[in-house]
């Protein structure tokens, strides 16, 4: 199901690269997908997106890597959704109409696959992120980590070491299993998905432990399944592959009041990335470790709620900007997004630190 070879063109300067390079990389359907179907270059890419956003719940079942359990699942899928949704309100609970028509006249979408973070809650992704990218044209895909959730934590062993280790095993085969579920869902004729997903352009993106389990993802072969990685306040270090492993695009987010995964590490895991591939830090000096939520639950110092640290509707506002640029660039193939991805853009931005690097 997955191509990675003819993906190696987006690792050079995409705004530099004319799109007719990117669509004689390959022939197949992905492809010409890429190039016909694209979405209107954004003058804001934090700004709301152009298609109205569907929603769908599934429950999916694989054994567990550890044990051999049955491992159910539950599983939130956001997408581009056909027009008559456009008057729908969407539902409150999970920020999309539910059970929308999909927008089958895009063409196959690009995925993007989430990771929650320990103690994760319902829909297990933030309500601010998923819905956005899914008005941008991807669809996204987010799995829960079952005996990792937030009942897990607070009621049983979810969250002590021997069920953090459990769930350090499992994650990734989580990931790609949901990931291949929905592929095949996309070949079924009878499936409301059939022929939306594109499996040549997934990347791979969660908040803290599920932003570590990003990064992780990012050191793993190129295209098999995922072309580029956006990792938000991951714990790095001895957690990970060491970042000379990382073979794909890679955006970390963190912040410098995060004491639980600080940004320290993660400046220096990303100063540590091969010169060859493109990669990105952003730190937000005032944002903490829930600058990635929804809500920020309370004035908790590694947090970062309080009155003088980063307000979420700016952090989210600034997240929304580069995911939607980074994930156009490196994933949906659309060079005409690079441009805001270079530092200048936001340069008198006070809340932000932002390097990138590009060959």
């Amino acid at each position: 199901m997955y191509r990675s070879a003819r993906r190696l063109a987006l690792f050079l300067p995409a705004v530099l690269l004319p799109l007719a390079l990117l669509q004689a990389c390959g022939s197949s359907k992905a492809d010409e997908s890429a190039g016909a179907q694209q979405t209107p270059v954004a003058t804001d890419p934090s700004a709301p997106g152009p298609y109205p956003v569907g929603v769908a719940e599934l429950s999916l079942a694989r054994s567990s890597s550890t044990t051999g359990d049955p491992r159910v699942l539950d599983t939130m899928v956001w997408y581009p959704a056909a027009g008559n949704a456009a008057g729908t309100p969407r539902d409150d609970a999970t920020g999309g109409v539910r059970d929308a028509e999909p927008a089958r006249d895009l063409g196959p979408r690009p995925l993007i696959v989430w990771s929650h973070g320990a103690g994760g809650s319902f829909p297990y992704s933030p309500l601010y992120y998923a819905p956005h990218l899914a008005g941008y044209g991807f669809v996204v895909i987010a799995p829960s980590h079952p005996g990792n959730l937030h009942d897990d934590c607070t009621t049983s062993t979810g969250c002590t070491a021997e069920g953090m280790a459990d769930s350090y095993a499992n994650r990734p085969d989580d990931l790609t299993f949901a990931l291949d579920s929905m592929l095949k869902l996309s070949e079924d004729i009878n499936s409301p998905f059939y022929q939306l997903l594109d499996g040549d352009r997934v990347g791979v993106s969660g908040h803290s432990f599920g932003g570590t389990d990003t990064v992780r993802e990012s050191t793993t072969t190129l295209g098999a399944p995922f072309l580029a990685a956006l990792a938000m306040a991951p714990c790095v270090g001895a957690v990970v592959p060491p970042p000379d492993k990382v073979t794909m695009p890679l955006m970390m987010m963190g912040g410098d009041r995060d004491t639980r995964c600080p940004s320290a590490d993660q400046q220096t895991y990303f100063d540590g990335i091969g010169a060859g591939l493109p990669s990105f830090l952003l730190i937000f000096p005032r944002g903490g470790h829930s600058a990635y939520g929804d809500e920020c639950p309370a004035p908790i110092a590694e947090l970062a709620c309080g009155p003088n640290d980063l307000s979420q509707d700016k952090a989210h506002q600034l997240i929304n900007f580069y995911a939607t640029a980074f994930f156009k660039t490196y994933v949906a193939g659309e060079p005409g997004y690079a441009a805001f991805l270079d530092p200048a853009v936001n340069s008198t931005e006070q809340d932000i630190r932002y390097t990138a690097h590009t060959p």
